[in-house]
């Protein structure tokens, strides 16, 4: 009887290791599950110079991104689509793996012809998709019906421009509404589902939270945002696919992220987004074992397996199970054991030796490599009779006033002597009552400024050339401290530069109304924009 148990019990505990380190049924026909995802980095689809630099990076995932960094998205699924057609024969690529992240699949964030279009556009030449914002494994399995029907026609043709025959991949954003953090166990769990990954940012604006991080407490996030982390973290283990730490914002802290990919390690993450080139390197460098670990996963595996599985054994004082030896597995299983990894086909990696020399390198040249983005609009999209309402208001304050008079070295007493405005007639309130005689008049230059300022980012933010002049600029009713502004700007006419091809000349009216729907500043200037080939 004795024997038999003993039998039975090694038996049993075999079988549960070889459970234990098996990749999941769900996915197991997937030949790039198992592959690693230390860094996951992001590039915009519309830009070229980052494209064509993409796969010299040494990241081990990119991410061609059509969602949020893109704003023209025809424009990003042409120049994917390009890329996309070349990027097989380049090198770098058999060592990296591709991915699109495509527009949200749900109604309420994008067009039904968003992300349809975006799967066309990246689907020949790409290992698998990035889905943002998925709520429920339902949207995972209309991906999984669609792509399915692509792979059978693709398999069948004869021009699939290099790409794979291995089914696409999935990689779901889950966590960045609240419905996704509630259903999230069942998001990892769905078909073709790889690896999972969260983010706070989308989630904060819908709960309506002000912040992400405790700006007390090291910069430590939130309860609620560490919680959706360790609920990522649970439910890709529980899944048996990779857990991928979501980004680190502040691409010049790289304490601050190295200590976040450390953190995120040693719970359990298999790899972390990455959003500058400078953190790829470091991210790797965190997740490679150290020698101390290594040497220690070693030994643990060598005595388990030489004591054919027994229960308990002991290790440099410690006692050593199961879960233990699955461990120690696990963190060899993260040894880069083939070659050194700048040494690979056609990446360019930095080695531990010049990590510093090539991250305040790649810091200083963060104009070439890390994404801008623009919210103006092109010289093609400011069509004559355009109204534009901005989004931007301003209460306006008494210390404004004092502040940008002084700053301009503006002594009228008018804006600074409350004794002298006492004076001031009531005809000049802006509701025609007496409720502002008496204050200080709001100085005029501060409103046209507050005025332009107020419709940048729907007009000219980062398409403007230079402002060429204001033909008209009107104060039809004063303005006083405590009164709040919109905008709005009106197209009145464009055309082609003469000397620039790839600029043109527009002339916008904007005009600021107080809160009593009352014209206090009305302002026409001229602007030379960029055109979209400019870009």
């Amino acid at each position: 009887w004795s024997l038999q148990t003993t039998m039975s019990t090694t038996l049993f505990l075999k079988q549960a290791t070889k459970r234990l380190l098996r990749p999941p049924l769900s996915c197991r026909h997937l030949s790039s599950t198992n592959r690693r995802r230390r860094s996951v980095h992001f590039i915009p689809a519309d830009n070229d110079k980052f494209l064509s630099k993409s796969l010299t990076l040494g990241a081990d995932t990119i991410v061609l991104d059509l969602e949020d960094s893109v704003k023209d998205k025809q424009l990003g699924r042409e120049r994917l689509r390009a890329f996309l057609d070349m990027a097989h024969s380049l090198p770098g690529r058999n060592n990296t793996e591709v991915l699109v992240r495509i527009n949200p699949l749900s109604s309420s964030s994008s067009s039904v012809e968003d992300w349809r279009e975006d799967l066309v556009a990246g689907f020949d030449g790409s290992d698998g998709l990035v889905v943002p914002k998925v709520e429920t494994q339902d949207e995972l399995k209309l991906l999984d019906e669609i792509l399915s029907d692509m792979e059978h026609c693709n398999n069948h043709s004869s021009n699939n421009n290099g790409s794979s025959h291995h089914p696409k991949v999935l990689l779901p954003i889950a966590t960045e509404t609240p419905l996704a953090v509630l259903n999230i166990a069942s998001i990892a769990q769905g078909p073709r589902v790889c690896a999972i990954t969260w983010g706070c940012e989308d989630l904060s604006a819908a709960l309506g939270s002000y912040n992400t991080r405790d700006a007390n407490n090291s910069g430590s996030y939130l309860d609620v945002f560490r919680h959706c982390q360790t609920m990522c973290l649970l439910a890709a283990k529980a899944a048996g696919v990779q857990a991928i730490d979501g980004v680190y914002q502040n691409v010049r802290d790289m304490d601050g992220f190295q200590n976040e990919a450390n953190y995120a390690k040693c719970i359990g993450f298999d790899g972390k987004l990455t959003l500058h080139p400078g953190q790829i390197s470091a991210l790797h460098k965190v997740f490679e074992p150290t020698r101390e670990e290594r040497e220690e996963a070693t030994a643990i595996v060598t005595m388990w397996e030489q004591s054919d599985g027994k229960g308990v054994i002991e290790f440099d004082g410690k006692m050593i199970d199961l879960p233990h030896y699955v461990r120690a597995k696990k963190v060899l299983a993260r040894v880069d054991s083939d070659e050194d990894v700048s040494s690979k086909e056609g990446t360019i990696v930095s080695t531990e030796s010049d990590k510093d020399t090539n991250t305040s390198k790649d810091l200083e040249e963060e104009e070439e490599v890390f994404p801008r983005v623009f919210m103006g609009k092109y010289f093609e999209d400011l069509e004559i009779g355009l109204k534009l309402r901005h989004f931007l208001t301003r209460t306006v304050t008494e210390a404004d006033n004092v502040f940008f008079t002084c700053l301009t070295l503006n002594p009228a007493p008018i804006h600074l002597d409350h004794e002298l405005s006492k004076g001031n007639d009531s005809s000049l309130s802006g509701d025609g009552s007496s409720s502002n005689s008496g204050k200080p008049l709001f100085n005029s230059m501060f409103t046209l400024a507050l005025l332009v300022g107020m419709s940048v980012p729907e007009a000219t933010h980062g398409t403007t050339v230079a402002n060429l002049g204001f033909s008209e600029v009107l104060f039809p009713k004063p303005v006083y401290p405590g009164d709040t502004l919109r905008a709005e700007t009106i197209i009145l006419d464009r055309r082609e530069s003469k000397s620039r091809p790839t600029q043109g000349i527009v002339t916008l009216q904007h005009v600021a109304y107080n809160q009593r729907g009352d014209v206090v500043c009305k302002a026409t200037r001229t602007a030379l924009m960029k055109k979209k080939q400019a870009r």
